[in-house]
């Protein structure tokens, strides 16, 4: 069962526009996004199954993976 990574905004760019993309189980949430394309240096926040995890959680089939971007102004 794959690990999916549901990114927000700007992120969804990276995996072609699309709301979600399916990951294998057993690496990092950085090793998945590396795989991804989508750079670590972006993503402020981590939610795995509802709870906020860094990017060093290993990766657990069936888990969902929520991540946004970090936002910036002036």
């Amino acid at each position: 069962m794959p690990t999916l990574i549901r990114p927000t905004g700007m992120l969804k760019d990276y995996i072609g526009g699309r709301d979600e993309a399916a990951v294998e189980p057993g690496q990092t949430v950085r090793e998945a996004l590396v795989v991804l394309k989508i750079p670590p240096e972006l993503v402020a926040l981590v939610s795995v199954n509802g709870e906020l995890q860094n990017k060093d959680y290993c990766l657990q089939a069936g888990d969902t993976v929520r991540i946004m971007a970090v936002i910036g102004g002036g």
